[in-house]
């Protein structure tokens, strides 16, 4: 990586501002860290995407690429108690997306809106501070490659969209048609084009995730 400049990435969340202080958070220079300050509670779930980048002269190690995850930290307050004053709890990290000097910019789709921790956090009863911390992490980039954090996201959607709608035709299918023949509603088109949308509407991002 280039040592000449102290910061490496920058964050985008739309209509905020470049957030730019990832603080290292190991003696290898591999791990940063960075706390999404000035948005919290509900203004939270609402973030449907963010901007990851390499700041302008920054390159990486060759062949690596610098893999983006986020975790929630929510500190439950009690009548009488002000905020961290109990202890918070922390979610481990999860995979947002990579970049790399082939691709120095990312936009990617958070799933906050839909995320069921994130939302319990944010509505539980007794009232919590629910902030959301970003992690970094340098690494190979055959391990980037291996688990699909950067992927041809043309090849890669198709299939996925493609696999969503064999498996929707495959659960009306009763078997009837014989061995490798299909049996299915004449309107199964319309009808998982409808399900694909509303799908869509609450997570653009639900036809990458992992289906294991």
């Amino acid at each position: 990586m280039n040592q000449t400049q102290s910061q490496t990435f920058g964050v985008l969340i739309p209509g905020g501002v470049v957030r730019t202080d990832f603080t290292a958070t190991d003696a290898s220079g591999t791990k940063f860290a960075l706390t999404l300050s000035g948005i919290s509670g509900s203004d939270i779930s609402t973030v449907s995407e963010l901007v990851f980048f390499l700041l302008p002269g920054v390159s990486l190690p060759q062949d690596h690429g610098a893999m983006l995850y986020w975790q929630i930290v929510s500190t439950p307050v009690s009548q009488g108690m002000t905020p961290f004053s109990s202890s918070p709890t922390t979610t481990d990290f999860e995979l947002v997306g990579a970049i790399a000097n082939h691709k120095p910019s990312g936009v990617f789709r958070t799933g906050w809106a839909t995320n069921e921790i994130l939302s319990n956090a944010i509505n539980s009863p007794c009232g919590s501070v629910v902030t959301v911390n970003l992690g970094v992490s340098i690494e190979p980039q055959a391990n980037i490659t291996n688990i699909g954090a950067m992927p041809d996201k043309t090849t890669h959607v198709a299939k996925n969209i493609a696999m969503d709608l064999f498996n929707y035709m495959q659960s009306f299918d009763t078997g009837s048609g014989g061995s490798g023949n299909m049996v299915v509603p004449k309107n199964v088109f319309d009808r998982w084009m409808t399900r694909f949308e509303s799908k869509f509407r609450l997570d653009p991002n639900f036809y990458n995730k992992d289906k294991s």
